[in-house]
């Protein structure tokens, strides 16, 4: 039967925007069969993966709702500490990691109620890579890994263990996962929220410098081509909101409302596709 597979891009803060989107389909009756994310795409992945159905998507808003900076990267005088000692990265990921254990129960990615594929990016190749099993933690911990913000992330594979950072370094978008899933009728509902930066006014920390520099290198690579019998579906999170930088948290609810009126937009165009399951 045809499947709906749900696509989750990176985007930092934005991802709020993710969780309106999921709200609005449910209510059409929309639901994921398959979700491929990566960021913080694959944290919301994981999460939906995990608490499947309307009162996953109202779980998932609350814990939006009490993000902040400091619940991701730890207090910022640790920065101070991995420069003098001189650490490839600004933050620990141990935070983070914390942060996992509690929004995602299962210990093991192929254990998830829901299937879930994270994405992440080969250090070495530079290519995306697509896990469908492995420990949740390492996972997302690599696949959120922004270089220099976080560390990167030794991965056990089949050739033995590989270095792992960041999604958005190969591919913000994962659509290439969903290439290597999809099957005759599928249709791929890809839920994006990434942003261009516009112009320069917008670089307002080194931060902003780096992500917009990732984003440039990314933003021209051709998108893989799907079988024509395949349909996609582009929900895409107004670029013209600016929600400062990806670490500020301060306008999640209009994060979710946007995701939702992008959702009923591009629906009063298209027929509700109900889930295979």
């Amino acid at each position: 039967m045809a499947r709906n597979i749900f696509v989750l891009s990176g985007g930092g803060s934005r991802g709020a925007g993710q969780v309106g989107m999921l709200k609005a389909l449910q209510a059409a009756g929309i639901t994921p069969d398959l979700l491929i994310g990566g960021s913080v795409g694959a944290i919301n992945a994981c999460f939906i993966g995990s608490h499947p159905g309307p009162e996953g998507i109202e779980a998932l808003a609350d814990k939006w709702r009490e993000m902040d900076e400091e619940s991701i990267c730890g207090p910022r005088r640790g920065i101070v500490m991995n420069v003098a000692r001189r650490r490839p990265y600004l933050f620990s990921a141990a935070t983070f990691r914390r942060l996992v254990q509690t929004w995602v129960p299962t210990y093991h990615l192929e254990n998830l109620p829901t299937p879930v594929r994270v994405a992440t990016t080969d250090i070495t190749t530079g290519r995306p890579v697509h896990h469908s099993h492995g420990l949740v933690t390492d996972l997302l911990a690599a696949s959120a890994a922004l270089p220099g913000l976080f560390p990167p992330v030794v991965l056990r594979g089949e050739d033995g263990p590989t270095t792992h950072v960041d999604a958005g370094i190969s591919e913000n978008v994962p659509l290439s996962g969903a290439l290597d899933e999809v099957q005759p009728g599928d249709r791929v509902f890809v839920l994006d929220v990434t942003r261009t930066p516009q112009t320069h006014r917008h670089l307002r920390s080194p931060l902003d410098v780096l992500i917009a520099s990732l984003v440039a290198s990314v933003r021209y690579r051709d998108e893989p081509e799907f079988p024509q019998d395949v349909e996609i579906i582009r929900l895409k999170l107004d670029e013209a909101f600016d929600c400062g930088t990806v670490f500020d948290f301060s306008h999640t609810e209009e994060l979710f409302r946007l995701g939702e009126e992008c959702v009923r937009a591009v629906l009063a165009d298209e027929p509700p596709v109900a889930s295979a399951a």
